[in-house]
């Protein structure tokens, strides 16, 4: 059993007596704290699809995982502004077919009211021209009719016509 260690303990023999001396004592201690807080470089072993997220779990330090931890908060924070954003266009452009709704039933409204009084002033008009036609006359002949009346004349003003 011995015999199969020999070559390993060969080689690990000076390297146990250097690490536990006074000059590699520091280093081993230097060397783990660095490699505890920077962990093993894979540089772009950790583009592997499946085999390269493992392996960085195995081997990542605490400023990778730190680092990966404040991505995270970022990008999260980021989707939160978003979609409150976003339910702020959202609440805007509401508003906003509200006011276009409001303002096209307004005017239907006024048509609708427009429609009334126009028919209401044509009827005066008739009636107006009724008024000043009166009976026809045998002995003076064909009479002038008179123009629109101003309160007539004014009110069709008014509505547009």
């Amino acid at each position: 059993m011995i015999a199969l260690l020999a070559p390993a303990l060969a080689v690990l023999g000076p390297v146990w007596t250097f690490a536990t001396s006074r000059l590699g004592m520091p280093l081993v201690v230097a060397g783990g704290i660095v490699l505890a807080y920077e962990g093993v470089p894979i540089g772009p072993l950790r583009y592997i699809p499946y085999v390269g997220p493992a392996l960085a779990n195995l081997v990542d330090g605490r400023v990778d995982r730190e680092y990966a931890a404040g991505q995270l908060t970022e990008r999260l924070v980021w989707q939160k502004q978003q979609r409150r954003a976003l339910a702020q266009l959202a609440a805007k452009a509401e508003a906003k077919q509200k006011e276009i709704d409001a303002a096209a039933q307004a005017y239907v409204d006024q048509q609708n009211t427009d429609a009334v009084r126009i028919a209401d002033l044509e009827q005066a008009i008739r009636d107006q021209k009724d008024e000043d036609l009166g009976p026809p006359d045998q002995k003076t002949g064909p009479v002038c009719r008179a123009g629109i009346p101003a309160r007539v004349s004014t009110q069709l003003d008014a509505v547009g016509r």
